[in-house]
């Protein structure tokens, strides 16, 4: 393949990821309907909603019964799980923008995800994951550098990616593309990304962490950084840079958050702690309760560096619009 081949397949790669669905209509025939009994024009009944072509109970329907309950018929959750790798910041956008129809329920392919985690990792390979707890406590929680979240991950992947809802709202309330989107907007996305975390992270590297966890961690983090990018980027319309930079400062608001949380609901049994070990709690709780306001100072100065940013560039594009005096 050449350079112009090349080219050409990026293009039609492009174009493929900003409008993947080519919905076919029905002919002007009039169609009746075996659920209510009205006669319609089009896809479906407008009366009940029911498909036209829906006829006798057949094979077929057998089939497709059993597609449905794990996800496979309409709306796939293999098909969403694939364009959410190879178009993610789009296939988001468009379900935002209120195209449900585009996509498996969010909320339920992050369950259906985390259920077929749990057989995989948990009795697959029980070797591998002795010692977690999937939906139960936290059994060790990470502190600093003393310990590591052992438990409960499932939940865990999900309220940190609730931790950035707020931080993208406030970096990218002004984007070219959803510009002032709403918060219930930015849980949907953040459920869409907490799905590239999974799997990514459970089921497609997987392997790699079977052999060294240190490469693992470090090849995981990069992907997930770089989806992330590749994401907002889809979704928000802002450029290489101007993407670059909101995402980093919402990545470090939420980790620093993250870490002052983890620091502060930490529980702990103050009955069997001797003085000097309390004294040592009570200045973490401080450490955290710091953390906590650095978090919230970084996200405000995020928030008036995006203002500056913002203001700059329309300026500068209502001075590119001025007509030149003649």
């Amino acid at each position: 393949m050449n350079q112009r081949q090349m080219i050409e397949s990026f293009k039609r790669f492009k174009r493929w990821q900003q409008s993947p669905t080519d919905y076919e209509f029905a002919s002007d025939e009039v169609q009746h309907c075996q659920n209510c009994g009205h006669d319609f024009t089009g896809n479906y009944c407008p009366y009940c909603s029911q498909k036209a072509g829906e006829g006798q109970i057949s094979w077929r329907s057998v089939r497709q019964s059993f597609m449905d309950i794990w996800g496979l018929g309409s709306r796939s959750l293999p098909r969403s799980i694939w364009h959410l790798f190879l178009r993610p910041g789009y296939l988001i956008s468009d379900y935002i923008s209120g195209k449900k129809q585009v996509s498996f329920p969010p909320v339920k392919m992050l369950f259906f995800v985390a259920v077929i985690i749990v057989f995989l990792d948990f009795y697959l390979l029980p070797s591998l994951c002795s010692g977690f707890d999937v939906f139960g406590g936290i059994t060790e929680v990470y502190v600093g550098s003393d310990t590591v979240v052992k438990g409960h991950f499932a939940w865990t992947y999900f309220i940190t990616a609730l931790l950035y809802i707020l931080p993208t709202w406030i970096m990218f309330r002004y984007a070219p593309r959803h510009t002032r989107h709403t918060l219930p907007q930015g849980f949907f996305i953040q459920v869409f990304l907490c799905v590239i975390n999974l799997v990514l992270s459970f089921i497609i590297l997987l392997p790699i962490l079977m052999i060294d966890y240190m490469i693992y961690y470090y090849i995981s983090t990069a992907l997930l950084v770089l989806y992330y990018f590749i994401a907002y980027k889809q979704i928000f319309g802002y450029g290489i840079w101007g993407t670059l930079w909101r995402v980093l400062i919402v990545i470090v608001v939420v980790l620093v958050v993250l870490e002052g949380l983890m620091r502060l609901l930490f529980v702990v049994d103050y009955s069997q702690l001797d003085p000097n070990q309390i004294d040592a709690m009570s200045n973490r709780y401080k450490d955290a309760s710091l953390l906590l306001v650095q978090g919230l100072v970084l996200l405000g100065i995020g928030w008036i560096i995006n203002l500056i940013a913002t203001r700059f560039t329309q300026n500068k594009l209502k001075q590119d619009n001025e007509p030149t005096p003649s």
